[in-house]
């Protein structure tokens, strides 16, 4: 190998060494948008010089993510046979109220308080945070759907299984998006947090 084809090779992996990337393959963040997550990566953010301007949202999400496996966790055992009609209503019907709740309430203060104050922070992010605002709408969509399902579910004492199968649909369908709409999120915001002065 010639040595200006080795000064190549290295400088490739250099480049590969400091290259930005998300946390996880399916990431819609741009190379471009991941400047903070660099300087503040995920190893970081629980270290005791960050972890007082950052557990306090992850925390958050991690009670959103433990309240979506709950439900889900319910629903596949109504479906495998573990709980009966009355059981499955009583252990999820609440859940599903506080968890959508919750959930609108945590939307809101996102888009109406803290996305537009990062997008003032750092300009240059705002096409991912419209990607986070987007996913509000559709989660949004998603729950109104799983609350007007276990609206129906509180009225039906007879047994449905057809209802029962929608609303497991409906958790699914929320549970994968959630899943990569909290890691996306996190990637962006998280080091804008950790990195704010004060």
């Amino acid at each position: 190998m010639t040595i200006a084809a080795n000064d190549k090779s290295q400088q490739a992996l250099d480049d590969d060494l400091f290259s930005l990337s998300p946390r996880h393959p399916d990431s819609r963040l741009e190379a471009d948008w991941l400047f903070l997550f660099n300087k503040l990566p995920p190893d970081q953010w629980f270290s005791a010089d960050y972890a007082y301007k950052t557990s306090g949202w992850l925390k958050v999400h991690t009670n959103i993510r433990k309240r979506q496996r709950i439900l889900t966790q319910i629903s596949e055992a109504y479906i495998d046979g573990e709980y009966d009609w009355a059981e499955y209503r009583s252990q999820i019907l609440k859940r599903i109220n506080m968890h959508v709740l919750k959930l609108h309430q945590h939307h809101g203060v996102e888009d109406d308080g803290f996305f537009p104050k990062f997008i003032r922070m750092y300009p240059q992010l705002q096409a991912g945070f419209e990607i986070l605002g987007r996913d509000h709408v559709r989660l949004d969509a998603l729950l109104d759907k799983l609350q007007v399902q276990n609206d129906t579910l509180a009225r039906s004492e007879v047994e449905d299984k057809a209802l029962a199968a929608q609303l497991h649909q409906t958790l699914v369908d929320a549970t994968d998006l959630l899943s990569q709409h909290l890691t996306d999120e996190e990637d962006l915001v998280i080091p804008i947090l950790g990195l704010r002065q004060g």
